[in-house]
Parts: C-alpha cells; sequence; structure tokens
C-alpha cells in the first residue's frame, strides 16, 4: 500500500526516517453560559516516523521544513556511512 502523506528523502532503501503528514483538528473551547462557539479549525502538522518500528520521534513540527531538516540529520547520523568514519 502507497502511503502519499509520507515523504522520503535520498535512496528510498536507505531512509530509516521519513516525515508524514498529520491532520490536525483544532477545537475552540467555550466558556459556562456562552450559547455558540466557533467551529474547529483544520490545519495539519508533520511527524517524523521511524520507518521500522513505525513509531514517531519527537513532538512534531508545525512547519513542514523544519520536519525535512530534522529528518535529514536523523538520517545522516544513523547512516551506516558515518558509523565507519
Amino acid at each position: 500500500m502507497l502511503d502519499l502523506n509520507t515523504n522520503s528523502f535520498g535512496a528510498a532503501m536507505e531512509d530509516i526516517f521519513v516525515v508524514k503528514r498529520c491532520n490536525k483538528i483544532i477545537v475552540h473551547g467555550r466558556r459556562a453560559g456562552e450559547a455558540d462557539h466557533s467551529p474547529p479549525d483544520a490545519a495539519v502538522w508533520y511527524r517524523i516516523a521511524d520507518t521500522r518500528t513505525r513509531g514517531f520521534i519527537g513532538d512534531g513540527f508545525d512547519l513542514e521544513e523544519d520536519a525535512v531538516r530534522e529528518c535529514r540529520r536523523l538520517n545522516a547520523v544513523s547512516s551506516p556511512k558515518s558509523w565507519h568514519a
């Protein structure tokens, strides 16, 4: 099954960490006595997924660029090439 919400960088066989786009719903509360409240806002955030465990690394990112940067850093330090340096 192809996950269109996951971005992989570099050679697919070497990427351990990938960026996953996740939906985020922001629900606005209301105070006692208020009849109306704002509807929920739809937004997205980005998480780094470990392809080996299918778990997530860290708390997530609001900006895709920040997630991509951290994902590349994690893949670079996890690369077997970096172990033999």
